[in-house]
Order: structure tokens, then sequence, then C-alpha cells
């Protein structure tokens, strides 16, 4: 007997759930601007499920810009704080108080000293 299980699912079907994935992250986006900060949680929800679903990678922008503690958008000076620190940017929620770390590079200075 053949074992029924959730397979790979086709590639046109894992294209339109991205699409649905980059839809629902631009309108919980314009929600959270609007003060619908319920709404905006429900769909950065729903986007992770429908990625979880159809194993489709959430792009880095897009995951970094959602709260991993109460799945609120990050938007700066609004629902988070962010501050750089020793070759990190420190994004803190304003809604629960969780903080993310992400490393960067600084290219834009150079460290030597006593050179002029």
């Amino acid at each position: 007997m053949e074992r029924r299980g959730r397979g790979k699912k086709k590639p046109i079907i894992r294209e339109a759930a991205a699409d649905r994935i980059e839809t629902l992250y631009s309108q919980a986006f314009t929600m959270a601007r609007k003060g619908e900060l319920d709404l905006a949680r429900r769909y950065l929800y729903l986007a992770r499920k429908i990625g979880m679903r159809y194993t489709v990678r959430v792009p880095k922008r897009m995951k970094r810009s959602t709260c991993k503690g109460c799945m609120a958008p990050m938007l700066p000076g609004i629902t988070s704080r962010t501050r750089v620190r020793d070759g990190r940017r420190i994004i803190t929620c304003l809604e629960c108080g969780h903080v993310m770390r992400y490393p960067f590079k600084d290219e834009g200075h150079d460290n030597s000293e006593g050179e002029i």
C-alpha cells in the first residue's frame, strides 16, 4: 500500500504561495501604519503559515521586519526602536519588548589609527 504524505509541491503552487506571502506582508505594513496592529499581526501570521505549508522560504528582508515575539511588523519609530552598536543592529519591539540583534559589516569606515 502506498504511503500518503505531503510530497513535493508543484513549482507553480509554490510560486503562487510566494506571491501571496509578498501580498500579505505589504498589506500587514499598510495596516500597521494605519494603526490596525491586530489585523497586521493576523496577516503576518497567515503569511508565515503559507510559507510553512508550501515550503516557501520567507525572504530575509521580510523575516527581519517582523517581531519574533509578538508577530508585529517592525516599523522604526512606531513599533520598533533601532540602535547600532559594536557592529550589530539592535531592534527592540515597542509592543512586547523582544530584542533582536543582527550583525552587519561596516564598510564605510577604516579602523586604522594614526594614519593621515
